[in-house]
């Protein structure tokens, strides 16, 4: 696309100019997508996180694990670089699934800058047009349509995704548009990722997050607190914010109200 701006007539100033000059913006390149490693990382680098509002503006750069088909927790992603003074503009690279991730997070996505060379005008005369197929004669009889197998698939609830083995350590697994239950343990370094609620029937020690597709009524269940990060859509606490919870290592059930993630302890 090519702007053509036009000159303010003779002795008016132009109220505002478009120009594409690239912006100096920090580029914070991910060669790990998990949460409590992430936050390491940047406690390291810039210490402990202030509040403010002077934030940098940052992009998010995915060209290091756009081959890896890792989940990412865009919301929580960009709640976290808010917690060090860097604000998130959007992602640039990236596969298709992390792309689609980043938009419903409400990411625009950056695509390298190239531009399509203008296509020159065609000598040919284009085809003639297609006439449009006739149409069926009416009639005044209504005409049924009978229900497929496809339509009915749609309209059938989802069953839950239920993981009756251990989830160990460095596995990542995510519920798409479904509930999950683990019938085990979740090990420390294991993640766990549902588009609706998680249900563990043993004991939390690695990543939980519900809410991934944006339910805010989705839960987390577990039997055995004891995790590194959990999650509901986008809004987190890690373990070391829970150790001293009077819910640790009891059977808790986690919401989301009024923003804040918030512990039960039930029997």
């Amino acid at each position: 696309m090519t702007f053509s701006p036009k000159k303010a007539g003779k002795g008016a100033a132009p109220a505002l100019e478009i120009d594409r000059k690239p912006l100096d913006v920090i580029h914070v390149r991910l060669f790990e997508t998990h949460l409590l490693k992430l936050t390491r990382s940047l406690s390291e680098r810039f210490g402990n996180p202030g509040v403010t509002d002077d934030r940098s503006p940052c992009v998010i750069d995915l060209a290091a694990i756009e081959d890896s088909g890792k989940w990412i927790d865009f919301p929580a992603l960009v709640s976290l670089l808010r917690n060090y003074r860097l604000e998130p503009a959007g992602v640039v690279h990236g596969n298709e699934q992390q792309k689609t991730q980043a938009r419903g997070a409400e990411l625009p996505v950056f695509e390298p800058s190239t531009v399509a060379p203008e296509r020159p005008p065609s000598a040919e005369p284009p085809p003639p047009a297609e006439e449009p197929p006739a149409a069926a004669p009416e009639t005044d009889e209504p005409q049924e349509t009978a229900p497929t197998a496809e339509n009915d698939a749609q309209s059938a609830p989802i069953g839950p995704m239920v993981l009756r083995h251990p989830v160990r350590s460095g596995t990542e697994l995510y519920a798409h548009g479904q509930d999950m239950v683990v019938m085990n343990t979740v090990g420390a370094g294991a993640r766990v990722v549902a588009d609706g609620s998680i249900y563990i029937h043993g004991t939390l020690k690695g990543t939980a997050a519900a809410g991934a597709g944006g339910l805010t009524s989705a839960r987390i269940f577990c039997e055995q607190f004891e995790p590194e990060i959990i999650a509901i859509c986008g809004t987190f606490l890690d373990g070391e914010q829970l150790a001293r919870h009077p819910a640790w290592g009891k059977r808790v059930v986690v919401e989301l109200e009024g923003g804040q993630l918030v512990v039960h302890t039930f029997d």
